[in-house]
């Protein structure tokens, strides 16, 4: 047998600062990569940020997905930590309610050492809005952010159910606060939420929300990694001329037990149609034949706790010396690995073997 080593050149997802993992429409986008914080928001919480309101309402994405216990139910969920909340994957519940946004406000203020249920009530009054439920009023500059967004819950415009479930009930009265930064600006805390008056920026940026998630969970934590190894093709017996190869690099795959094991979501294109999404293998790509032998794929695989990648068989560019085109046996070459976040994982030596004319023809 022949053996000719070859190794892998970076097929990029895409070139700018947001790159797109490669989805099942063309109009539809599953999964995005922040360079800013090293970390991609992947199914099934990129729609539902993406939905919601995005970087405005719920910031760049802090960590990679993880199994985190809620502190309202103790109970074990696929979680992930953005700026702004905490979102969480509920697999009993029906859509659209299986993500779930944590209690920021309230949670960040009990780190504080301060009971909401004490800070002084307000009473109704006139172009106020008053929640009995916590005894607290929602005024102006407050009032028509609130209700300008919600999380889509299949109304027709933004309701009041929605705006509770996207920022929850008032929890004080408007207050002067110092906030994380520094600055002291008029503040009201909501169970999921703490708005901040800012009367000197621009009018689209004076409500801004407090970046709770970062407050509570601490700086961002990279949720990416990068592969090298050798990439060692065997040759059929009669010999072949390649040209060019490539090897797949494709996951996660979440263990039986897990969470996100077997999890499918629903997305549509632009036409309205609508196709399936699993949590497993939305991330695709091919990394081509270096001449010194070694293969690396850098910058952006993600790297998520309690999943793993698989390199198989990507696509060769050759003819055998019989005359028949060349192609890769596309079984019993896939090897598994996991990744380190932030880290350079040596895969070793990975073998293809390559195939006379292709199995059907």
């Amino acid at each position: 047998m022949h053996y000719l080593r070859i190794a892998l050149i970076v097929l990029l997802l895409a070139a700018s600062a947001s790159s797109v993992a490669a989805a099942p429409a063309k109009e539809s986008t599953t999964a995005v990569f922040f360079r800013e914080t090293q970390n991609w928001i992947a199914p099934p919480f990129y729609q539902f940020w993406r939905t919601n309101g995005g970087l405005p309402i719920f910031g760049y994405p802090l960590a990679p997905t993880d199994l985190m216990t809620n502190p309202d139910d103790g109970k074990l969920y696929a979680t992930q930590i953005f700026e702004r909340n905490r979102l969480e994957y509920h697999p009993e519940n029906p859509e659209p309610y299986r993500v779930q946004l944590g209690r920021l406000g309230v949670e960040v203020l009990q780190k504080q050492g301060r009971n909401w249920q004490d800070f002084p009530k307000g009473e109704p009054k006139r172009g106020c809005d008053f929640f009995p439920e916590t005894g607290h009023t929602l005024c102006e500059p407050f009032r028509s952010y609130w209700r300008r967004y919600g999380l889509e819950l299949g109304f027709r415009g933004v309701t009041r159910a929605e705006s509770i479930a996207l920022f929850g009930l008032p929890i004080s009265e408007p207050m002067m606060e110092t906030n994380a930064d520094g600055a002291t600006v008029l503040t009201q805390w909501f169970e999921r939420a703490r708005f901040e008056y800012h009367p000197d920026n621009p009018p689209q940026y004076r409500i801004l929300l407090g970046l709770l998630g970062k407050e509570l969970y601490g700086p961002y934590r990279p949720g990416a990694a990068s592969v090298r190894g050798q990439a060692l093709i065997r040759l059929p017996d009669g010999g072949a001329q390649i040209r060019q190869a490539s090897v797949g690099i494709r996951g996660p795959y979440y263990p039986e037990g897990h969470p996100l094991h077997g999890v499918t979501e629903a997305y549509f294109d632009s036409r309205g149609t609508p196709f399936i999404v699993s949590t497993e293998e939305w991330f695709t790509t091919l990394a081509t034949i270096q001449p010194d032998n070694s293969f690396t794929f850098s910058d952006f695989i993600p790297a998520l706790p309690g999943a793993s990648m698989q390199l198989a068989p990507g696509l060769v560019d050759g003819v055998c010396n019989n005359g028949q085109k060349a192609s890769f046996f596309p079984f019993g070459s896939v090897q598994e690995f996991s990744l380190e976040a932030g880290q350079t994982l040596d895969v070793g030596e990975y073998r293809v073997n390559v195939i006379c004319g292709g199995l059907f023809r």
